[in-house]
This record gives structure tokens, C-alpha cells and sequence, in this order.
């Protein structure tokens, strides 16, 4: 992404969070779309210029042909074909959220709005250290909430409730 992209994150969790900050840092507009309401304020604090509750796929039409790039960062099937018209014309949807199940989407909406729809799970080590070196120029970092081993089950219970911000680290001397 280049300064003065327009770019969308989808899912402000673990990944999406930093994803914001990232683009940010980049010189990117961006817009967040997140189904928490509870989010909102730390959306902006991250440096969106826009933080979108998305309660259905009827709430996206406004944004419709806006994105340069969408960065999903869902980690759960979700509708695919809701966040693609986001895109203009020759832009990319990257999937980087990878869900325990498989997505699927009618390939039509992708041929109609001529986006280029590509994944990742990782970069290499040389791409890894680059990231992190970035970040620490930069002064990028996650937030992060340190819990004791034992209270692993109850983080994981929060993640699933949208009640996370926005990862846990297990303090290593508890377990």
C-alpha cells in the first residue's frame, strides 16, 4: 500500500488492530469494519480515519467501489461477497483471517468488479524481520493484556465474545 491508498480492514481483533495501525503508518485513509460497537473509540485512537459498525451486508452499500485495498483479518466464515463491491475496480482483497472453515462466494462478484482476491497466512523469515523492524522505527506495537496460564480458557472465552483487546500473552513463569 502506497500514501494516499484508500485501504479497509475487516475483523479489529489480534491481527486487524495492527493491520489499522500498519496502514496508518503508511500514509493510508483507512476504514475499519468491525461488528463491535465497543471498538469504535480505539479504532480511531489507532488512526482510522473511519470506524464502520457492520450490522448487515446493507450497511457496507455506502462504501461500495471506495477501497483501494480490503485486508480481512476475519478469523470466522463470513460472507465474502458482502466486502468485495467495497473494492474498485482492479483492487485487491487480501485474506489474511483464517477461518476454521472453509469461505465460500460466488466468483461472479469478483469477475464483475474485476478485484483480485489473494491469501496469506505468513511471510517468510526475510519478510518476518522487515516487519518487525518496520514496527519498532515506527513505534508500532499491539496491545496487549498479560494473563497467568491458568486463565487461558477465560482469554479464549473473550476472544469469542468480541470482549478481547486485542491479544493475550500468557506470562511464561505461570505455566
Amino acid at each position: 500500500m502506497r500514501k494516499g491508498d484508500r485501504v479497509g480492514v475487516a475483523g479489529i481483533g489480534g491481527l486487524g488492530h495492527l493491520a489499522v495501525k500498519l496502514a496508518v503508518s503508511r500514509g493510508a485513509e483507512v476504514y475499519a469494519f468491525t461488528t463491535s460497537e465497543s471498538k469504535v473509540e480505539d479504532i480511531r485512537a489507532f488512526g482510522a480515519k473511519e470506524a464502520v459498525v457492520v450490522e448487515s451486508a446493507e450497511s457496507l452499500r455506502p462504501y461500495y467501489n471506495t477501497l483501494d485495498t480490503m485486508i480481512s483479518t476475519i478469523p470466522a466464515a463470513y460472507e465474502v461477497g458482502a466486502y468485495i463491491p467495497l473494492v474498485r475496480a482492479h483492487g485487491t482483497y487480501t485474506q489474511v483471517g483464517a477461518p476454521g472453515e472453509a469461505l465460500s462466494f460466488d466468483q461472479m462478484v469478483f469477475l464483475f468488479n474485476r478485484v483480485t482476491y489473494e491469501g496469506s497466512l505468513t511471510g517468510g523469515i526475510p519478510q518476518t524481520q522487515a516487519l518487525v523492524d518496520y514496527c519498532a522505527e515506527n513505534g508500532i506495537h499491539p496491545e496487549i493484556e498479560v494473563i497467568q496460564a491458568n486463565k487461558v480458557n477465560d482469554a479464549w472465552s473473550d476472544v469469542l465474545d468480541k470482549a478481547a483487546r486485542y491479544r493475550y500473552v500468557i506470562d511464561a513463569t505461570t505455566i
